[in-house]
């Protein structure tokens, strides 16, 4: 769709010259003119750019072009001045407008003018989305960890933030939230007032990812009909985050390892060198330094990024997080959904936190949504019937259950005065050989490994209760 461009000028000459060659440039021109009613205009016509003569006779094209910002901050504004009058170019460059150029000028002039402007405001557009697609994950990046080993990923970023120039590597299985740590580490170093850019490295094709990260020059390649900066350019003096960075090709490597070291890289099909002031953050869910044995990872790239490793363990390492985490998303749905419940029944409690989680908190945080969007508008409290059947079948929970009523049972002999203790530990051995069993689905090398003895101790264990 061709870019909308108004023209605010009160002389009919400039208007229509303007509006002819624009239009055969490929953009749609509307015009205006005069200052007052302007506004008026623009929420009519919803221009992309403004090209607004400051020698109005109506208005002061300065405090008009403080009502078009006012009135939508992300419109252009290029002003057109008078020839040596530069101070009032300057005032407007102060007051926001993007660039002016003088009387008499040339078309081909503006139009350079105008795509630069254009390019601009498409960088900002896109590092703008790319911030919010960041706080999608926990809302407002937020995290939550109430377990040791999660108070010590916490602890290590806290110093992490604090060294803004320190290269990082996040390590952690999918869906444990390494997105989130990059980003609390932005957010409190003292780079958080600039942008975080973040790219998956495994979401964009091969052939695309060299020239979004470091941009290309005009000819670069067919359909490169303008110069485009990447990534890192837009992250200048912030940071960027690099996702899934086992995913990236040999050749990027390269040029990203280059980076790295000299903090300069050039565009695709560029001469020049670039110099930004960028902090990397990795992260990836594989293991690097078998990714370097099989040549898919350049060792020379690994230890440049693997300058501080950070690992965010699973969530079933961390049990602690569970129930907290799940009573977060709870809250956080029940305002989206308006639904009226407030906890989860001691039960459904067991289950979540025996459930091993293989996607981590992003399965955790579905799991809750879905039964958020299910459960019925007056419940109070999430039970058992509500849990999704995955929960349910868990053979981790349904063994838990059996050890649970076996101790019940022992404690209740005690009380009755009836209880044998040689007894009661050849049935707990049987019921844990019994439950490993199943866990391993009969695999006897597996059950014996999950009970922390050899199988040919469990053979005879197998043999002695006739198993």
């Amino acid at each position: 769709m061709a870019k909308r461009i108004l023209v605010i000028d009160d002389e009919q000459t400039i208007r229509l010259s303007l509006k002819e060659g624009l239009r055969d440039l490929g953009y749609q021109v509307f015009t205006f003119p005069k200052g007052i009613g302007s506004i008026e205009a623009i929420e009519k016509n919803n221009p992309h750019l403004v090209i607004l003569d400051i020698r109005l006779p109506d208005i002061n094209g300065i405090d008009l072009l403080e009502e078009i910002k006012q009135y939508d901050q992300e419109i252009v504004v290029i002003i057109i001045t008078a020839y040596g009058d530069t101070k009032s170019a300057v005032t407007a460059i102060k007051k926001g407008a993007y660039d002016y150029i003088e009387k008499p000028f040339d078309l081909d002039e503006l139009n350079i003018v105008i795509k630069k402007a254009f390019e601009t405001q498409d960088l900002k557009k896109e590092v703008k989305l790319l911030k919010k697609q960041q706080q999608a994950f926990l809302g407002d990046n937020e995290i939550i960890g109430e377990s040791l080993k999660m108070k010590r990923v916490m602890q290590k970023a806290r110093i992490l933030a604090s060294n803004q120039d320190v290269t990082v590597l996040i390590l952690g299985e999918t869906g444990v939230g390494k997105g989130l740590v990059a980003r609390k580490i932005h957010d409190t170093s003292p780079r958080r007032n600039k942008p975080f850019v973040d790219i998956n490295c495994g979401a964009i094709p091969h052939n695309l990812i060299e020239s979004e990260l470091f941009g290309f020059e005009k000819n670069a390649f067919t359909g490169a009909d303008r110069p485009k900066k990447g990534l890192i350019e837009a992250a200048d003096g912030g940071t960027l985050f690099l996702d899934e960075i086992g995913e990236l090709p040999l050749q990027t490597q390269v040029k990203l390892l280059r980076f790295l070291e000299e903090k300069k890289f050039k565009r695709v099909g560029g001469l020049k060198d670039k110099k930004v002031d960028v902090r990397i953050i990795a992260a990836t869910n594989k293991d690097l330094e078998k990714e370097v044995e099989r040549g898919r990872f350049r060792k020379d790239l690994f230890y440049r990024l693997n300058v501080v490793p950070l690992h965010v363990p699973p969530l079933r390492h961390r049990k602690e997080d569970i129930i907290p985490l799940a009573q977060y998303f709870l809250y956080h749905f029940k305002k989206i959904l308006r639904k009226k419940v407030d906890d989860f029944s001691e039960d459904a409690k067991q289950i979540l936190v025996t459930y091993p989680w293989p996607g981590n908190v992003r399965e955790l945080r579905n799991v809750i949504e879905r039964i958020m969007i299910f459960i019925n508008d007056n419940d109070r409290i999430v039970i058992k019937k509500h849990l999704p059947g995955e929960l349910l079948d868990n053979k981790a929970h349904v063994i838990n259950n059996n050890l649970n009523v076996s101790r019940n049972e022992s404690l209740s002999k005690i009380q009755k005065g009836n209880f044998s203790l040689e007894e009661e530990v050849e049935n707990l051995e049987k019921e844990c050989i019994k439950q490993a069993m199943k866990l391993a689905d009969g695999n006897k090398t597996k059950a014996a490994k999950l009970l922390g003895i050899s199988r040919f101790t469990l053979l005879r264990r197998l043999d002695k209760y006739n198993l």
